[in-house]
């Protein structure tokens, strides 16, 4: 197994700042941003069909928001708290580093990835299968955000 902490700039810069950008290219405030929660669970299940596993939103400390997935298989509350505790250590890592903070986070493991994207104060847990391309999954959540009104 092997856990990779990336800084999510290096990748695709253009994400985040779409979000806070207005066409006009005047910057949106962020409490006026949310995240669909089920828009994110629909669009990644259409998308990706048989190659996503679960979808997992939980908080910063680890309490589950929504999630999608089967719960006699997995514990939803357990990966959705290791997974916030593994962006400590990451957020820990990368500032002895003096680094930015990891926006996401990857782990590999046989034919599976486990991806967590930390967006708009909430992370994102996916298993996906290691054929999906990682940068589909961010484009596929951008699509999900929604301006408050």
């Amino acid at each position: 197994m092997c856990l990779f902490l990336l800084p999510f700039n290096l990748f695709l810069p253009n994400i985040i700042n779409n979000i806070y950008t207005n066409k006009d290219n005047s910057m949106n405030n962020p409490d006026d941003i949310s995240l669909d929660f089920d828009m994110v669970i629909k669009n990644l299940r259409d998308k990706l069909g048989s190659g996503l596993y679960f979808v997992i939103i939980a908080s910063e400390n680890g309490a589950v928001i929504k999630a999608s997935i089967n719960e006699k298989e997995f514990n939803k509350a357990s990966i959705s708290l290791i997974t916030s505790q593994i962006y400590e250590l990451a957020q820990d890592i990368t500032s002895e580093m003096g680094i930015h903070e990891p926006d996401f986070n990857v782990i590999h493991s046989g034919n599976f990835y486990i991806l967590s994207i930390k967006i708009l104060n909430q992370i994102v847990i996916l298993l996906i299968e290691d054929q999906i391309e990682i940068s589909k999954i961010f484009t596929i959540i951008n699509e999900s955000i929604a301006q408050s009104k």
